[in-house]
């Protein structure tokens, strides 16, 4: 049998063991960058077999005992009052029935989504988006949220949660679906996953692995470039010197200290008098010169390549492209304002276009892009879309305006500025990792070379100034106010010193030739040679050090990329999936797939690992390979997510809550009503069901469902709503959407008119904005009070059936089209509907419109009598006509 999550942990190291902790105890198994930063530094340290830089805490039962298995069942039973997140009113709160079904509705931009993203970011959803602050408020101020739950028979806990920090733990008993996971569950290439827990921490630690993986490898990449450098020249071949620069190689198994290093390049008082008597004894010793000359010609390499790399890397052809870049850029950001200020000059703001406008318009595009792949190429710019910038609809004004500012971002003028930019920072970064070598470092190399004869002091002499030019022009090319300096001439140079190496290596050949050989004097010479290479080194050490840390570093990160491997987590996966992907689960998704009426389909259910990875999947089963979203309809791909979400959560303890956003999106109606079938199984089951929906067909069938299977499936309904007067998120508990029950209407109604009696200005924007709050409510009571009282029900708005029993209590007079229609033009006209100017009507007040609801009431109780009229009348019909006995 596989070993389990803790089993397998028990055999990692310290760090394996404290990564999978912190995965077990993140919000969706996701750490946050403060941990993950954590887990990097002690996989560096793990590597280099140093002490943890953070303390570890190995995982262990309690770590994950916040899992579905756990006995005490978790309720969520409030969200709010919210602050600081989107543009939800703060002083709201949705309660949710810890039994049974919590079903709210909101319409698009009505705040319901904000209310979805908390949920996500506090209970187990396969993506969790970020929650933002009001984008468009520079003042702001901390997220936070009320969060109200309970777990088993213990009291309610009540926190105020930072979304910056970890969520609860037994929250995470509670599954979300919405939008984003379907996407999961129907992916790019078609796979529904499948990740119970343990598989799921360790898959996310697989990805975090992954990541780092990534990370050393870009890090290698950088060192590689610097590791191609080569070391400073000139030492004598096997010199203790020369012998341990051999060992700076990251092939090399123990590589030297720096200690070590700096020792040898540190002369003592006795060595530096040694070093200078012995230079004066054999000064004119010929194998000493031959050395001295084969030092030069090491160095005179080097140089040979450097120049070439730097006529290559400055040439003439790179500052003149550099210069033609610098002048398309003025070019084309000249021509970007010249359409800026063709396209907004009757705008009210200045400066319509510019780069500070730019960067607005950018990040209004990334807020667009949140939880999608990419951003979007134009905001929305269509009348009733909604604002990106104030998340109000469009108006027709709005969206031309937006609609000019996208065709300005898509423009020519601008591409061609942001590509001019672009082409100029390639450039200029080529630049940047051309390396001119320290002058002083260079000058002390050649000393003893430049010392052999004033010809060859002139060489040395033009190798320094050849570089100083190089390193003026190299400035000059990366600063834009200064005019580039002339590329340096070197072919001369370069010819000059490629013909000294022939002339060094002849003379050094006959000197060693000429030279008589001793035992002592050979010894000398050794000796001679030794304190050389050491005193040059002291020149060269700072460079030696580098070529160190960068090789230790080299092989450091090769250990890292060991620690981070993912063969073992793909091994581990792949044998807890045998262990608990059970045939009972392809059973449950064979029966939620049937169960949606996608049985006429041929699935198959599949599973496999992949980089520390695991995928349960479901795929069409065709004649070759086929993608889901080639042959699926869009509401078939949905109604598959569904039933694999399902059938996921069907496996863990059914007490366990579901909170389900849109789950209808694209279905028809048939598959509509077998959802609301579903769901309110599941909560006929005991789990706590929160349906989130804008569908009020969905909405009926739900409430009609539940009414169907009654006490085994409680339900309450709320309603988020947008509002002039209260914002976004309004919460209107125990409330429907259109569908409210007239009389209670007309009780809410008269409340609002009685508070708003205390109001003496009728001249304010918020007074305004709640005048026209009532009347929108007021037209949409008579709305109701057509369907409800003049059509008896007989058809009402998103029920699909038609109560034609009901017929009996309608009839509708001329005085009842006079009354509705005049009642609800007066509505119309202060509710929010554009008029001329010239019909600019003056506020109600309080009592007008207790007058306008009088209207309404007493429309609806003379109705109703004569409605049981009617009916009773009516009833006669049904009944045959009785016959008279004599």
């Amino acid at each position: 049998m596989a070993k389990d999550l803790l089993g397998w942990a028990a055999e990692q190291p310290d760090w394996v063991k404290d990564c999978l902790r912190r995965i077990a105890i993140a919000a969706d198994y996701s750490v946050e960058q403060a941990d993950a930063d954590c887990i990097l530094d002690n996989v560096r340290a793990a590597a280099r077999a140093a002490s943890p830089v953070h303390p570890m805490i190995s995982i262990d039962a309690s770590h994950i005992g916040g899992g579905f298995r756990e006995a005490q069942r978790t309720v969520l039973v409030q969200l709010g009052p919210v602050q600081n997140i989107d543009r939800l009113a703060g002083d709201q709160k949705l309660r949710m029935a810890a039994v049974g079904i919590t079903l709210v509705y909101g319409e698009n931009g009505s705040g319901k989504s904000g209310y979805t993203r908390i949920a996500k970011r506090l209970c187990r959803s396969l993506t969790a988006d970020q929650l933002r602050g009001n984008v468009f408020d520079p003042t702001g101020g901390p997220m936070r949220v009320q969060v109200r739950y309970k777990v088993g028979d213990d009291a309610v806990t009540d926190i105020e949660w930072d979304p910056a920090t970890p969520a609860p733990s037994q929250l995470r008993q509670i599954s979300v679906f919405d939008s984003h996971n379907a996407r999961l569950y129907v992916d790019g290439e078609n796979r529904i996953a499948y990740l119970p827990r343990e598989i799921a921490i360790l898959e996310h630690h697989g990805e975090l692995c992954q990541r780092m993986a990534a990370k050393f490898s870009e890090e290698e990449k950088a060192l590689a470039s610097r590791l191609r450098v080569p070391l400073p020249a000139g030492y004598t071949s096997g010199s203790t010197v020369s012998l341990t620069l051999a060992k700076l190689h990251p092939k090399v198994s123990l590589l030297p200290t720096e200690d070590e290093l700096r020792a040898l390049s540190e002369l003592s008082k006795t060595e530096i008098e040694e070093l200078a008597r012995l230079e004066a004894e054999l000064a004119a010793d010929p194998v000493a010169l031959a050395a001295t000359r084969r030092r030069a010609v090491a160095v005179l390499k080097r140089v040979c390549e450097v120049l070439g790399s730097l006529r290559s890397g400055l040439s003439d052809t790179i500052g003149e492209a550099i210069v033609s870049a610098r002048r398309e850029l003025v070019q084309a950001e000249e021509a970007e304002r010249i359409a800026a200020s063709a396209s907004f000059a009757d705008e009210p703001v200045a400066n319509v276009g510019s780069q500070a406008w730019r960067i607005l318009f950018e990040a209004a595009r990334k807020f667009a892009a949140a939880g999608a792949e990419s951003a979007p190429e134009r905001l929305p710019e269509t009348a009733d879309d909604l604002c990106l910038l104030c998340l109000e609809p469009l108006t027709s004004s709005g969206a031309d305006r937006l609609a000019r500012f996208n065709d300005f971002v898509s423009g020519e003028a601008t591409k061609r500025a942001d590509a001019a930019h672009k082409a100029l920072q390639a450039l200029l970064s080529q630049v940047e990792q051309v390396k001119v070598p320290e002058v002083v470092v260079v000058e002390e190399s050649l000393a003893a070379y430049g010392q052999l004869d004033a010809t060859r002091a002139e060489i040395v002499a033009e190798i320094i100034r050849i570089l100083r030019e190089f390193e003026t022009r190299r400035a000059s090319l990366l600063d834009e106010t200064a005019n580039p300096a002339p590329a340096p001439d070197v072919a001369a140079l370069i010819a000059t010193s490629s013909a000294e190496l022939a002339r060094l290596e002849e003379e050094a050949s006959s000197l060693q030739q000429s030279a008589s050989h001793t035992q002592t004097l050979d010894a000398m010479r050794a000796r001679l040679a030794e304190l050389k290479d050491r005193a040059k080194l002291a020149n060269d050490i700072e460079t030696v050090v580098q070529r160190l840390r960068d090789v230790g570093e080299q092989k450091s990160l090769a250990s890292c990329q060991t620690q981070v491997a993912t063969r073992s987590i793909s091994t581990q996966i792949t044998a807890l999936r045998k262990q608990l992907v059970t045939e009972e689960l392809e059973c449950r998704i064979a029966e939620e797939i049937c169960s949606f009426d996608l049985n006429h389909l041929p699935f198959k259910v599949s599973d496999s690992s992949s980089g520390g990875k695991s995928l349960f999947s479901v795929g069409l089963h065709g004649a070759g390979a086929v993608k889901n979203n080639q042959v699926l309809s869009e509401g078939e791909q949905r109604a598959l997510a569904l039933a694999c979400f399902l059938a996921e959560i069907g496996g863990y303890d059914p007490r366990y809550g579901i909170i389900i956003d849109d789950p209808v999106s694209s279905l028809d109606h048939l598959r509509i009503r077998k959802v609301a079938q579903r769901l309110v199984a599941e909560a006929k089951k005991g789990r706590q069901v929160i349906i989130f929906t804008h569908n009020l067909v969905f909405f009926n069938e739900v409430v009609s469902e539940a009414a169907r299977v009654g006490d085994a499936a409680p339900l309450i309904k709320s309603v988020v709503a947008k509002t002039q007067s209260e914002g976004f998120g309004v919460i209107r508990e125990n409330s429907e959407p259109w569908v409210a029950d007239l009389n209670a209407r007309i009780d809410r109604l008269r409340k609002r008119a009685t508070e708003l009696k205390s109001v003496t200005n009728f001249d304010t924007d918020e007074y305004r904005r709640q005048a026209k709050d009532f009347y929108s409510d007021l037209r949409e009571s008579w709305e109701r009070a057509v369907e409800e009282l003049v059509l008896a029900k007989t058809v009402v708005r998103f029920v699909p059936d038609v109560m034609t029993g009901r017929l009996k209590d309608v009839t509708v007079t001329d005085e009842d089209y006079r009354i509705i229609f005049f009642a609800m033009k007066r509505a119309s006209e202060r509710s929010g509907h554009d008029m001329s100017a010239g019909r600019d009507i003056p506020q109600p007040s309080p009592d007008d419109m207790e007058a306008d609801l009088k209207m309404l009431d007493d429309f609806r109780i003379e109705l109703k009598k004569r409605n049981k009229e009617t009916s009773d009348r009516r009833s006669a019909l049904e009944n045959p006509v009785s016959a008279k006995l004599i």
